[in-house]
């Protein structure tokens, strides 16, 4: 444990009472993040964000803290965040590998394209009012169940149903309209909410 001394010294930007702190604490550190992922990279990354965040801080540091907890802390978070952004982002990917998969297997012109929105489009404004709104709010819009019912001020279950006598409806619109695209490109449209 770092002497208060050296805080002190480190608080008034004593470069050497740094590196007193570094050697003291980055080991433990590193094991710390470690702990949390398994990837060395990352955990020095998260070593040396820890003391660079500390260093820009320093000024704003009382001399009775406990800077090994200050720096385990600092280190979980960091690695926390890492691994948050790194789930996030595996997650955009697979949203947009889906998009070009569908793109690739739905290839027409841009003008059929247009044509078979419209039409999921009239077949969906041709649904009676309460149910179309429920349907756009809760499965295109992508408020989902809950949030639909509570902003409506309706229960669970009605939107539940709403959407479900929507989907039946646009399913037996769908098999009278030629061109089974119609529905990959209503159910591509309801994913994207």
């Amino acid at each position: 444990m770092a002497d208060q001394q050296t805080i002190r010294d480190f608080i008034a930007g004593d470069t050497k009472a740094f590196e007193r702190l570094f050697r003291e604490y980055a080991r433990s550190m590193q094991l710390t993040a470690l702990g949390i992922c398994p990837d060395t990279d990352v955990a020095e990354d998260a070593v040396q964000e820890s003391f660079l965040y500390l260093w820009e801080h320093r000024r704003d540091i009382r001399p009775d803290l406990s800077v090994g907890n200050y720096l385990h802390t600092c280190v979980r978070h960091y690695v926390l965040n890492h691994l948050r952004h790194e789930h996030i982002r595996r997650e955009r990917e697979e949203d947009i590998r889906r998009e070009m998969e569908w793109t690739a297997r739905h290839s027409e012109d841009e003008a059929e394209f247009e044509f078979r929105l419209q039409a999921v489009r009239q077949m969906v404004e041709a649904l009676p009012e309460s149910c179309r709104k429920i349907f756009v709010m809760a499965v295109v819009d992508g408020w989902g169940y809950a949030a639909t019912a509570s902003e409506l001020g309706l229960s669970v279950n009605t939107v539940k149903s709403q959407v479900k006598i929507a989907y039946r409806k646009l399913k037996s619109n769908l098999r009278e309209h030629p061109g089974g695209a119609c529905l990959a490109l209503l159910m591509w449209l309801c994913e994207r909410g």
